[in-house]
């Protein structure tokens, strides 16, 4: 009796483990997923060395799902965040990287590291671009995402 529940449990969880696998998406695929006020922009395999738009380059990257996109919580907010998922040996868990002083820009040179350690990776310019204050001026709605929901939004649209 106990050999019969003992394959029966084993024949469970094959056929789980079999239909999680059909059901995976590839990373090309995650360009149609659909999130609330959230456009997918870019969703592409890459490995090795990863050169950004602006020229940072980080090296010596596992094979990993780019996924960059843009968020709009409100009419005067757009907020630009990319994740990077490991194609191989996720540990389950989720990296968000910060960036320094006003923000303003994708922090890529830091997401190397937690990416290289098995963890999804994202980043965000907290709803807009450059060093210093001058987008806050007239931009209440900026100024929120640059206090805290640029991060937050990020971090629950990455995790979709």
């Amino acid at each position: 009796m106990n050999a019969q529940l003992l394959l029966a449990s084993l024949a469970v969880g094959l056929l789980t483990t079999a239909a999680s696998a059909a059901n995976a998406a590839t990373c090309e695929s995650l360009a149609s997923l659909q999130i609330e006020n959230t456009k997918i922009t870019t969703a592409t395999p890459v490995s090795g060395t990863f050169t950004s738009a602006y020229g940072v380059a980080v090296q010596d990257l596992p094979a990993f799902c780019r996924v960059a996109g843009s968020i709009q919580p409100s009419n005067d907010s757009t907020i630009q965040f990319e994740v990077w998922m490991p194609a191989s040996g996720w540990n389950g868990k989720f990296h968000g990287v910060g960036n320094g002083g006003y923000a303003g820009s994708l922090s890529y040179g830091v997401m190397g590291a937690p990416l290289k350690h098995g963890y999804a990776v994202a980043t965000t310019d907290t709803g807009h671009t450059g060093g210093d204050a001058s987008w806050a001026l007239g931009h209440p709605e900026k100024v929120i995402d640059y206090g805290y929901r640029g991060i937050h939004e990020m971090t629950v649209k990455a995790k979709a």
